[in-house]
């Protein structure tokens, strides 16, 4: 990814882009990192990503690939 990712400490809620001031929330990005997944946060309007800190473990033995563009 080329994109630069800025890191926000979050207070009691995320949901204004500290960027352009968009105030209805954010879009969903996961980035695998190692056995963990980043979960990020795209401002609809800059576009700007944003990371407050979310991550989730890798899924099960049960999971499969699919690319950038939707497919398996």
């Amino acid at each position: 990814m080329d994109q630069e990712v800025e890191k926000i400490k979050m207070s009691e809620e995320f949901r204004i882009c500290p960027a352009c001031g968009y105030r209805d929330g954010f879009h969903s990005m996961f980035r695998k990192q190692g056995r963990t997944t980043q979960w990020l946060f795209i401002c609809p309007s800059c576009h700007k990503i944003f990371d407050i800190g979310f991550t989730l473990p890798l899924g099960s033995k049960h999971t499969h690939e699919i690319d950038d563009q939707g497919k398996e």
